[in-house]
């Protein structure tokens, strides 16, 4: 065998083992130099090169592509010479030099027949797809195509097809996307090629997150990054397409942690082109982050870089990610307006349809907001068109709001209310698909605009709060799916909880608790992923409940007071005595401000028993005092928003002596009121490092008699908890605001977290929790809550009693054998709690109390 076909060998090998092609072509080069063998050298470069590309080690790549066309150039051989400057024009625009890339190709061109022309004409496409000339590199992948099926070259037609199948997924197309795809993965599966099936896996995991697929993205993305771990290939790349899910998932600080670290990674790789679309993932991230200086930034660096490399579909992304994060810092002039039509324009034609749509979306309610309603209304019609059927949820969310404002502006406010709900519907449809708590409360964020623009319009009172109550907490009206049933997610959790408990007893010891810090971080990520992987719940219905009608008769007396933010602007809505009556309470900032204030004082109590009165006077005055003549000395159902959630109610004067039930929306109270209790038995739980606890449990299984009493690990308390009639835990506990789901409770052998909690086949009745914080929660825009006790609730417990405030140990043993007399004595949770005030001050009582 020659040494040209040696080479030719290698090649083969560089989508499968680009190592092992290295090595080969590294032998073939040293004994093509040795004998003169010009054409083997310059083969063996090519391969060199792109080995190098595979692995993403583009400096390398193009220097190697780069010799081996001067080698064949020196020796008159045109076609490899041509083949060399076919591959570093592949290079030279992964590494953002777009005109030089161009002008390769078209040196290459005249000098290439058949199938090496239907391969030149392809990798132009993909340059022509780099530089956002979407049409252009469609019509080129289509001739190269018909090329490849003549003539039989599968691995070409798999490699055009996984090219097109992303290029399908930008310009919005996702079944076609879908259709691409799947047939790549099919050819390469029967090729061998598994670099190459990892690599199909990661785009079906982009086009999956573009058209809104999150579960199924997820899991796409999580098995080409295995794949490449496991073959230590760098995984910048993929880190950038899982930013994207993320982002469109509303996890929004990971996601700007994974962009990150991919500009880290691809900055010191020097890939131009990569960099700087990561720059722009960052950008969008950090937006929705909050940080509109690192937005501003991070578009300025992307669109500039992008000017540079001569691609100016995504320069017009760049510049709707400065528009975005002037509409973010609340700018409505004619000139973001101007901006905003003209980025819409650019965006269009680029192919980027759900951008163009939110741009001119923008655009109207900038007019809208000048009080230029004809513009505003040339520009909805626009907006309101991106509604098909197999659009992103996001963009028909989008779509069916531009709509509502159109109808406004026309008058229609019933036909507003009904744009809206479709709107709400499309959202609805959407969170249908996830299976994860942490996904389907992300989810809010695609409908919150809408939201706010059907609050902002809601008239009486009963409209408000339907209204409301149509956009609040989502999440809690399905119960989750239960986490993963296999052996990895049980070895994660089980590896987890000693891990755990290891790194507590050495901080105890006072020894170096890093390197289990660092594993308890891999082990959570490993979890998280997992449970994002599982799809919606089929088993179990969704949960239903008679929303607000008969919610007057269901309030039998009490009185409910629905908290509800508009803009900037605090408003309750009281429905008492089968009235309804809304009020303006004031200012968001300045009732947030008392809140931190009030649970900055309970602290100082818990540690020093200072008073806390001035600061609970003032926040009831604000929240309760305009509503004192509408609520009587009836019992409350408070619902509440943003920061109010972890208000300790009892503390505020009016509610001293009053039976208070707390609900992440009314619905949600209503169905938990509505709901059989379970018969099961009455379970007391102790865990470590509470001297009184034992006694605390022991003293309530005499109470209750034939209580079931633990003390023991998760499993045993899992298997108790499961459909228990009330259950009692006295036992340390974190709230994780971080990662609300592994908030826990400590016991013997770990924590047990809240994926445990949803592994549970029958929720538990009443679950009181004399442990520290696990009635806090992280509030998540549109009122989704996550935390402990929300995660009970979700799984359909009635009530949750739990301390939102720290609590000194062993200085709840009275209050809790009280609170447990009252619930004896057949009084509801709400009042038990309410009966042994003042001193449960920090304790809530959620759910149907």
């Amino acid at each position: 065998m020659t040494e040209l076909e040696l080479a030719e060998g290698a090649m083969r090998l560089v989508p499968t083992d680009p190592r092992r092609a290295r090595a080969e072509a590294l032998r073939v080069r040293a004994r093509a130099r040795k004998a003169g063998d010009r054409a083997a050298e310059s083969a063996a470069e090519r391969v060199l090169g792109l080995a190098g590309r595979e692995s993403n080690r583009m400096r390398s790549a193009a220097g190697h592509l780069r010799r081996a066309v001067v080698v064949a150039d020196e020796a008159g051989l045109a076609v490899l010479a041509a083949q060399g400057r076919m591959s570093l024009a592949l290079v030279r625009a992964d590494q953002g030099a777009i005109a030089e890339a161009i002008q390769l190709g078209k040196r290459a061109a005249p000098v290439l027949e058949g199938l090496e022309a239907a391969r030149l004409r392809m990798q132009l496409a993909v340059v022509a797809q780099r530089q956002g000339l979407f049409d252009e590199a469609f019509a080129e992948y289509g001739r190269a195509l018909a090329v490849f099926r003549r003539e039989g070259d599968r691995l070409w037609e798999a490699k055009l097809l996984n090219n097109r199948g992303v290029l399908q997924a930008y310009r919005g197309r996702s079944e076609a996307a879908e259709a691409d795809l799947e047939r790549a993965e099919e050819l390469y599966q029967k090729l061998g090629q598994d670099l190459a099936v990892a690599d199909v896996r990661w785009n079906r995991g982009f086009a999956d997150g573009r058209a809104g697929r999150v579960v199924t993205a997820l899991t796409h993305l999580a098995a080409a990054e295995v794949y490449y771990v496991g073959n230590r290939l760098p995984t910048a790349m993929i880190l950038m397409d899982r930013c994207d899910v993320l982002l469109a998932a509303g996890l929004h600080g990971e996601a700007r942690e994974v962009a990150a670290t991919a500009v880290r990674e691809l900055a010191r790789r020097r890939m131009g082109a990569d960099l700087a679309e990561a720059r722009l993932l960052l950008a969008a991230a950090a937006l929705a982050c909050g940080d509109l200086d690192a937005a501003g930034g991070a578009a300025r660096l992307a669109g500039r870089a992008f000017d540079r490399q001569g691609r100016p579909g995504w320069a017009a992304v760049a510049r709707y990610g400065r528009l975005r994060t002037d509409w973010t810092a609340g700018r409505r002039d004619q000139k973001v307006q101007r901006a905003a039509t003209s980025n819409a324009a650019e965006l269009r034609a680029a192919g980027w349809a759900v951008p163009a749509a939110d741009a001119v979306l923008i655009a109207a309610r900038c007019a809208l907001a000048a009080g230029r309603p004809e513009e505003a209304t040339g520009l909805l019609r626009q907006a309101r068109r991106a509604r098909r059927s197999d659009a992103p949820a996001a963009q028909r969310v989008s779509a069916w709001h531009a709509e509502a404002l159109l109808r406004i502006a026309g008058g229609n406010r019933r036909g507003a209310e009904a744009a809206l709900r479709a709107g709400l519907r499309a959202l609805d449809e959407h969170r249908l698909t996830l299976g994860a708590t942490e996904l389907r409360v992300r989810a809010a964020e695609h409908g919150l605009e809408l939201v706010r623009t059907a609050l902002s319009v809601a008239g009486p009172a009963k409209q408000l709060l339907l209204w409301a109550e149509r956009g609040r907490a989502a999440a809690q009206q399905r119960r989750p799916a239960r986490p993963p049933d296999d052996a990895r997610f049980a070895a994660d959790i089980a590896e987890l909880r000693a891990v755990a408990a290891d790194r507590e007893q050495a901080v105890a010891e006072g020894r170096d608790a890093r390197r289990y810090g660092h594993r308890q971080a891999l082990l959570e990520r490993s979890i998280r992923d997992r449970v994002r992987q599982i799809g919606p719940v089929d088993r179990v219905p969704p949960a239903g409940g008679p929303g607000l009608r008969g919610l007057v008769s269901g309030l039998d007396g009490r009185a409910l007071v629905e908290l509800i933010a508009i803009e900037e602007t605090l408003h309750a809505v009281v429905l008492a005595g089968g009235r309804f009556s809304r009020h303006e309470l004031g200012p968001v900032g300045a009732m947030n401000a008392e809140v931190r204030a009030l649970r900055f004082a309970l602290q100082r109590m818990a540690l020093r028993d200072r008073p806390v009165a001035s600061g609970a006077e003032r926040l009831d005055r604000a929240l309760l005092g305009p509503l004192r003549s509408r609520l009587g000395d009836r019992e409350l159902v408070v619902v509440p928003s943003g920061r109010l959630h972890g208000v300790p109610w009892h503390v505020l004067p009016s509610c001293h002596d009053r039976t208070v039930s707390v609900a992440p929306s009314a619905t949600g109270w209503l169905r938990a009121a509505s709901a059989e209790p379970p018969g099961g038995e009455t379970v007391v739980i102790a865990g470590p490092g509470l001297p009184a606890a034992i006694d605390e449990v022991e003293t309530l299984a005499g109470l209750y008699g034939g209580a079931r009493v633990l003390t023991g690990g998760v499993a045993e308390a899992l298997d108790a908890i499961d459909g228990a009639r009330r259950v009692h835990v006295a036992a340390h506990g974190s709230f994780r605001a971080d990662n609300p789901q592994f908030s826990a409770l400590r016991l013997s052998d770990g924590p047990l977290t809240v994926y445990d909690l949803e592994t549970l086949r029958r929720p538990p009745g009443l679950v009181v929790l004399s442990a520290c914080d696990l009635g806090m929660f992280t509030v998540h825009r549109g009122d989704e809550i996550m935390g402990f006790a929300a995660a009970l609730l979700a799984l359909g417990t009635r009530a949750v009693i739990a301390a939102v405030a720290p609590v000194r140990d062993g200085a709840t043993r009275d209050v809790m054998l009280h609170l447990h007399a009252g619930l004896r004595a057949g009084r509801s949770p709400a009042a038990a709690l309410a009966a042994v005030q003042p001193a449960a001050a920090a304790f809530v009582c959620y759910g149907a109390g």
